[in-house]
C-alpha cells in the first residue's frame, strides 16, 4: 500500500477536490480491477492524503484512463510543493483494506515498476 500527502496552493483546493470527484466518478464507471484507491483531505487544511493499493500481480490501470491522465496535467498548476510519499504495511484493518501485512511487502517493495507515486 502507498501513501501520497500533497499540499495544494490554498486557492486550488476547491478546484482540486472537484477534480477528484469527477475521478473517483470515471473510476466508479470505468471499474478497474485490482485497483483500491481513496483520496481525503486533512480537516481545515490543504494537504491531500491519498491511499492505493493494487492486488497481487495487477499493473497499475489508471495510466490508461484517459481522465487520470488529463487529472495529472492539472494537478501540476495545483500543488504547492513535493508530495511526500510513503510505503505502508497494513498491521491491522476492520473492512479497510483488503490484504493482509505480508501481502503488502511483496507488492510494493518486491516488485519493479509499482509505487510510482502517482495519485
Amino acid at each position: 500500500m502507498m501513501m501520497v500527502r500533497q499540499k495544494v496552493k490554498d486557492d486550488s483546493v476547491e478546484e482540486a477536490e472537484a477534480a477528484v470527484r469527477d475521478l473517483f466518478a470515471t473510476l466508479d464507471r470505468v471499474r478497474p480491477e485490482g485497483l483500491r484507491y481513496a483520496s481525503t483531505r486533512v480537516v481545515d487544511s490543504s494537504t491531500f492524503v491519498i491511499l492505493t493499493e493494487l492486488a497481487d500481480g495487477t499493473e497499475d490501470p489508471r495510466p490508461a484512463i484517459r481522465e487520470f491522465l488529463r487529472f495529472l496535467e492539472q494537478l501540476k498548476g495545483w500543488v504547492d510543493g513535493p508530495p511526500v510519499i510513503e510505503r505502508l504495511d497494513v498491521v491491522g484493518s476492520y473492512n479497510l483494506f483488503a490484504t493482509q501485512r505480508e501481502d503488502s511487502a511483496v507488492r510494493w517493495g518486491r516488485r519493479p515498476g509499482r509505487g510510482s507515486g502517482r495519485w
